[in-house]
């Protein structure tokens, strides 16, 4: 055999284990199952590794790599290779720590505790602020805090994967850090004017409030306490229920509008006002995260699903009826009923587009996924009939969504097309957080509502 033949034979045996580590159609869930928990399964673990170390397990993330520190590499292109970055945001290196305990909990392999461990090593002696409390926004490779500001984002999502990882790792300086921050938050980000309520963010020193009052860092705190809530027991439980109860009402007498002329559906505004009322500031694409009006379904559909979740732990049923009208706005306004697709991440208080919107030509990763979780969280725990509405949901994800040829999915679709957008994976706001919540919830499902699967699988 010449040396050129060897060569061509290396080469080609690379790129065929490079190709079936990327392809993530080999073992894509069957759709003509009503729920193929096992491929969902497999998909949920792959797409963590490709997050964790790219294609050729040295790339995405950096997590794979012997020297890996806690400090997650977040942005990442189309085939996982490793932008130039310099820090990581709070939410990110929250979320690739979410990521790696949800991946431990599918597969029970040390190697996704092992980088989880590390994370919130990193997190903990980084981030977090010796002196005030609360974690900084942004850090660098280096450990050195680039922003210092305490964003509320941040904030909760700390406090979700803390009270998260301790439910996997048993590590109680995981839940005394959670306990701490709740403590944090509890002193500096609650309104005291309004219960239930948590402010946007703050000066580093808490002296002053930074940003406009927003229903993201709300549906993520409210979403931290349910996490809290599984993982504590006695005193604890017992003050996490109070505030779960507190949060749960703000949402529902605050947060909650009836759109006008109806009773049966309603809407959460994005910005708010001081308060708490929906913001009455003309739309533009500059403000829309920082105190323009417009409503947002994603966070409409994701509030009617985390409130169903809380009614499953024992809280008001009467909370129903309000995630109930979160979920025909979302439906009737928001959802193409061809695709099943969100079409729609914003809309006016009257359930019409924005004009002047660009997002209005694509739909978008995260609405997708929070669809289609809520959609099939509806069929199976409240025997809604969304069986349907959740098969499309998953049809657009599954074929225009996934990356046929590196894994993962594209943060943009377009709507016209369904070409892909933007091709990038990863950056210091994503992070397959909203992703592994759909997978997760799958599994948890499967294994909490077995016999409803099995009827559902019939149908």
């Amino acid at each position: 055999m010449t040396k050129s033949l060897k060569l061509l034979m290396v080469l080609a045996l690379v790129f065929l284990t490079t190709r079936s580590w990327s392809q993530p159609n080999v073992g894509l869930p069957d759709t003509q199952k009503f729920l193929d928990v096992a491929a969902y399964k497999k998909l949920l673990i792959h797409q963590v590794d490709l997050f964790d170390g790219g294609l050729d397990g040295q790339s995405g993330m950096g997590a794979f790599d012997q020297n890996f520190t806690g400090w997650f590499n977040v942005n990442l292109g189309r085939n996982w290779s490793q932008g130039i970055t310099g820090s990581v945001t709070a939410v990110a290196q929250a979320r690739a720590i979410f990521m790696n305990v949800q991946a431990y909990r599918a597969s029970h392999d040390q190697k996704y505790l092992k980088i989880a461990n590390l994370g919130i090593d990193f997190m903990l002696a980084h981030f977090w602020d010796k002196k005030y409390g609360g974690f900084y926004w942004e850090v660098g490779r280096d450990g050195e805090a680039r922003s210092r500001s305490k964003q509320g984002y941040g904030n909760v999502h700390a406090l979700m994967v803390l009270a998260d990882a301790y439910g996997a790792t048993k590590n109680i300086a995981h839940l005394r850090a959670a306990m701490n921050q709740l403590g944090i938050i509890g002193k500096y980000f609650k309104d005291q004017k309004f219960p239930g309520a948590v402010f946007p963010g703050f000066r580093y020193d808490f002296s002053e409030v930074e940003g406009v009052n927003n229903v993201d860092t709300f549906t993520h705190y409210f979403e931290a306490l349910l996490a809290l809530h599984d993982v504590t027991q006695g005193a604890n439980l017992e003050r996490v229920k109070r505030l779960l109860l507190e949060a749960g009402n703000f949402l529902i007498s605050h947060l909650y509008t009836d759109q006008t002329g109806f009773t049966d559906r309603g809407y959460v505004a994005y910005n708010l006002d001081k308060n708490w009322k929906p913001s009455q500031l003309p739309y533009t694409r500059g403000t829309q995260w920082s105190g323009a009006m417009h409503s947002t379904p994603g966070h409409c559909i994701e509030l009617a699903y985390l409130l169903s979740r809380a009614v499953e732990r024992g809280f008001d049923p009467g909370w129903l009826t309000t995630a109930a009208k979160l979920q025909r706005f979302t439906e009737d306004y928001a959802i193409n009923p061809e695709t099943g697709g969100m079409l729609y991440e914003t809309l006016d208080y009257d359930g019409k587009p924005l004009l002047g919107n660009p997002d209005n030509a694509y739909y978008i990763w995260w609405a997708q996924a929070e669809v289609a979780r809520a959609m099939l969280h509806f069929s199976v725990v409240r025997n809604q009939d969304r069986a349907q509405a959740f098969k499309r949901a998953e049809k657009l994800i599954l074929e225009h969504f996934l990356d046929p040829e590196f894994g993962g999915w594209f943060q943009q679709v377009r709507a016209d097309t369904l070409a892909f957008g933007d091709p990038t994976k990863g950056n210091v706001w994503t992070m397959n957080y909203h992703e592994t919540m759909f997978y997760a919830e799958i599994l948890r499902l499967n294994e909490t509502y077995p016999a409803r699967i099995k009827t559902l699988s019939k149908k």
